[in-house]
């Protein structure tokens, strides 16, 4: 990686919320509002910018999703983390898992704050780790052709970054199962 990259480069973390919803899990990802200045109405893991006064990415992810979705940290059991990605904008995202809900049937409140959040999405996880729904897809930024994946579902559009996460999570959680049997 050249230094001028390096330069830019920012650390960032998302929260891959997994919950129980209609009695399976889903995962917890947002539309981004329409008007933000970067990847507006894209479909996206609550996260941003790890802060100075964050002390790890698991607290900049939390921190995030409480300020996205109002989803309060201590609603959040952290599971672990996945590979760190470095976006084509510059970011060095984590990705942390956590599994969202204190209690069995406890009602968890998520809100979207409006200045960056159109919508809250809670989608099967069935759906969404099944790698039948996985193709690769040439994107082109700032006139730079990159083959990103993509995640094919019946209402959103998810791709980049957000479908990398769900990928390695859907390869880690394969490797998990092909040792519990084995």
């Amino acid at each position: 990686m050249s230094e001028s990259a390096l330069a830019t480069d920012r650390p960032a973390a998302v929260l891959v919320g997994l919950m129980k919803h209609q009695h399976s899990l889903h995962i917890l990802m947002t539309r981004r509002a329409p008007h933000l200045a970067t990847h507006a109405g894209q479909i996206s893991f609550p996260g941003g910018k790890i802060e100075t006064h964050d002390a790890t990415p698991v607290d900049a992810a939390l921190r995030e999703a409480h300020e996205e979705v109002a989803l309060k940290p201590d609603h959040v059991t952290i599971l672990g983390s996945l590979s760190v990605l470095r976006s084509p904008a510059g970011f060095i995202v984590a990705p942390i898992v956590g599994m969202i809900g204190r209690d069995e049937g406890a009602q968890v409140m998520l809100s979207p704050d409006p200045a960056e959040v159109d919508d809250i999405l809670l989608l099967p996880l069935d759906h969404m780790l099944d790698r039948q729904n996985y193709r690769r897809q040439i994107h082109e930024r700032d006139g730079v052709a990159r083959q990103t994946w993509v995640i094919d579902h019946p209402t959103h559009y998810i791709w980049g970054l957000s479908a990398a996460i769900i990928v390695e999570l859907s390869d880690r959680l394969h490797i998990q199962g092909q040792k519990g049997t084995g």
